[in-house]
């Protein structure tokens, strides 16, 4: 019997289609968002400016620095199809391969053949159950001997092909969900540029190391499976005349049971990566608070923007302080823009700093 190469030529299929999909994908986004990262940013340039004219901003030299560096650092990323393709994408697609590769140090099969494994599974499991065709068979009018050895290859191949499927096809998903998420990347990083939309990153980076992790559990869960039923099916002693020789809808039944325990523990490794997932992305959110700490810039500026908040001014007209909202304050002449204004603070600071009235004392 020729072999199978079912999960090859489908994950084949799906890399090489996927493989052509991202890259131009990735590239016409960064083009249609060129004109959207440089809206955004002259706009905040512009706050910026108006925050530090009116001295709004602590430090404004030092954060304004800091926030440029980091837009120029997300734009070399999101904006840029070598910087994305080179460092975003080959290192994420670098840590599903290199775990993968770790965990499965010991196997016989590496992460890169794991659809050559499976295929190598489903070979021995139809062998076996071609074992059973050919002694239905050979069993000739001996209906019951017929029927048993039917039933035994009916088991073993519905067994085989459900563990196989289980598996194959939760990593040529995720492999595809995964392409999808690094065609759809730079949007996200982008996002990283101002801390308002920086939410969206940690989502978007959240979902793709849970597929990176869903693909490495499951290749490290169907590698074990794979030992494990070839274990099993070598040896299995179908010449039921010999001695020693099993009763093949028994053996059937115990690879029914084998192959739909395993593709019960496969269908747990979604579960299992969207928790380590979530941790890390958990992480990743402090990390992105310590390298990129805009928050502190852009509030400032949001707090001098806001017209209903509460600040404590100089009324020209009485001397005295009065608390009110900006709105207030500028329709009741309590701005700098208010030549009354001016001169009531000049006054203030005059009177603050004059000499004390009244005569010196002097040794008698």
């Amino acid at each position: 019997m020729a072999d199978i190469t079912l999960f090859q030529f489908l994950g084949e299929t799906v890399t090489n289609a996927t493989g052509a999909f991202v890259e131009p994908a990735a590239s016409n986004l960064m083009y249609g968002l060129q004109m959207l990262a440089l809206t955004g940013v002259t706009l905040y340039m512009v706050l910026m400016g108006y925050a530090i004219g009116t001295g709004s901003v602590e430090a404004p030299f030092a954060s304004f620095m800091k926030q440029c560096v980091k837009i120029i650092i997300v734009a070399a990323f999101a904006l840029s199809a070598d910087g994305y393709n080179n460092h975003v994408v080959a290192a994420l697609n670098g840590l599903e391969t290199g775990l993968s590769d770790l965990l499965n140090a010991n196997s016989a099969s590496p992460s890169a053949s794991i659809y050559q494994t499976l295929d190598t599974m489903l070979d021995k499991g139809f062998e076996l159950s071609a074992l059973c065709l050919q002694r239905a068979s050979d069993a000739g009018w001996d209906f019951g001997a017929t029927l048993s050895w039917w039933g035994a290859a009916l088991l073993i191949c519905l067994g085989t092909l459900v563990f196989a499927l289980i598996g194959g096809v939760n990593i040529i998903i995720a492999k595809f969900s995964l392409a999808i998420m690094f065609a759809l990347g730079p949007l996200f990083i982008l996002c990283l540029m101002f801390p308002i939309t920086a939410k969206f990153f940690d989502g978007w980076f959240g979902q793709v190391l849970n597929y990176i992790f869903s693909v490495v559990i499951l290749a490290l869960i169907m590698s074990f499976g794979v030992v494990a039923f070839d274990h099993f099916v070598s040896g299995v002693n179908l010449n039921v005349d010999a001695s020693g020789g099993q009763n093949p809808f028994m053996v059937a039944a115990q690879v029914l049971g084998l192959t739909v325990a395993l593709g019960w523990i496969a269908m747990q490794a979604k579960g299992m990566a969207s928790g380590l997932a979530g941790g890390v992305a958990l992480q990743a959110m402090s990390l992105r608070q310590i390298v990129a700490p805009a928050a502190s810039v852009m509030r400032p500026i949001a707090r001098q923007l806001n017209p209903l908040a509460q600040s404590t001014r100089l009324d020209p007209r009485t001397g005295h302080q009065t608390s009110g909202a900006r709105a207030e304050h500028f329709l009741m002449g309590r701005t700098p823009w208010n030549p009354a204004y001016r001169n009531a603070v000049k006054e203030r600071i005059a009177e603050g700093w004059k000499k004390p009235e009244g005569g010196e004392m002097k040794k008698g």
